[in-house]
């Protein structure tokens, strides 16, 4: 299944995000630890281990947060696009749209303090499996902490 570059995709948006909170001063540049799981509503027998990594935000990253997403760009979902962005303090909601094979597109939210995160983004995606693309719908859940310097 297609799913697993998915995880990877969602993993970049939901980190994107994050320094987009760490621009607004809000989050604290160091060393974090991310997580992000993929559910998929309409296959509930669906089950995969949640994608972790440790990141270094910095405050460069912060500047241009599509720095994060060019490490996941493909021909699956490239040149992605945050827009209708609503922001209070320690809350940012959002629209994504992602061009290439998978169309991504779908909103999502960010709660965060200068320590953590927490977020969840609900997108669509283009599947070709077998032979006829189709559109499937999927909720990701999005959690960091700082855990230290870089």
């Amino acid at each position: 299944m297609v799913i697993m570059p998915l995880r990877h995709i969602v993993f970049a948006v939901g980190l994107a995000v994050s320094c987009h909170a760490l621009a607004a001063g809000e989050l604290e540049p160091g060393l974090w630890e991310l997580s992000a799981d993929l559910a998929v509503p309409s296959a509930p027998g669906f089950k995969q281990e949640p994608v972790a990594l440790r990141q270094c935000l910095t405050v460069a990253d912060a500047r241009d947060p599509s720095r994060v997403l060019s490490s996941i760009a493909n021909p699956g979902a490239s040149n992605c696009s945050f827009t209708d962005k609503r922001e209070s303090a320690g809350h940012t909601e959002f629209a994504v749209r992602c061009e290439g094979l998978f169309a991504i597109s779908g909103r999502g939210f960010v709660d965060y303090t200068p320590n953590s995160i927490q977020g969840r983004l609900d997108i669509g995606f283009s599947l070709d499996s077998t032979g006829a693309p189709q559109r499937v719908e999927s909720v990701s859940r999005v959690s960091g902490r700082r855990i230290g310097n870089c």
